[in-house]
């Protein structure tokens, strides 16, 4: 198995030493539930874990694929732009696989709009020392203007409280997925 260029698994690896440490983690876009599991079974089971997507395929997929851990994962039947309001309290870490829900139509894809605010309120949640992971892929319409929204919104963070990180295939198609990671390093109002 390839390891450099499977975006997703190597941000999952950024997330394990802060998942076992975990209280409350959100997968933003649960879509079929593969990122719901990893969090499930990386966190302790006193961890609650919070699942959010706008189609109700995708939630069931979810409840199917981490049914042995439904006791502590809320599946939220709603849009990212909820966890303000759906999540108590402070965050650990935060998943968001941007984009469609893989083998459905591709007409259901997250927003820049939903996306800037969902982030907004994933960041204000974040405790010190916790993770964001922000995966984009820019290889359709909206998820190009998505990711360069991201692009630009991520660097203006101040750097005494997030420290913003990319990883980017260079040598692949421009339009490869890539990952933005951040990490909060102090307290503070964003």
């Amino acid at each position: 198995m390839q390891t450099v260029s499977n975006v997703l698994k190597l941000m999952h690896m950024a997330l394990v030493p802060v998942l076992e440490r975990a209280e409350v983690v959100v997968d933003a876009t649960a879509g079929n539930g593969h990122d719901t599991l990893f969090l499930a079974e990386h966190t302790k089971e006193t961890a609650q874990i919070y699942a959010f997507d706008i189609q109700p395929q995708a939630i069931a997929n979810t409840k199917a694929r981490t049914a042995q851990y439904a006791a502590r994962i809320h599946y939220i039947l709603g849009s990212h732009e909820q966890l303000d309001v759906q999540v108590p309290g402070q965050v650990d870490a935060v998943l968001f696989n941007l984009g469609y829900l893989p083998g459905a139509e591709h007409t259901a894809v997250t927003r820049r709009e939903s996306t800037k605010c969902a982030v907004d309120q994933a960041l204000a949640k974040l405790k010190v020392n916790g993770i964001a992971v922000i995966v984009v892929y820019p290889g359709h319409p909206e998820g190009k203007a998505e990711a360069d929204m991201l692009a630009a919104y991520l660097a203006a963070l101040p750097c005494r409280q997030f420290t913003v990180g990319c990883y980017r295939l260079l040598n692949h198609q421009r339009n490869a997925p890539y990952a933005y990671l951040v990490e909060r390093v102090k307290a503070g109002p964003v």
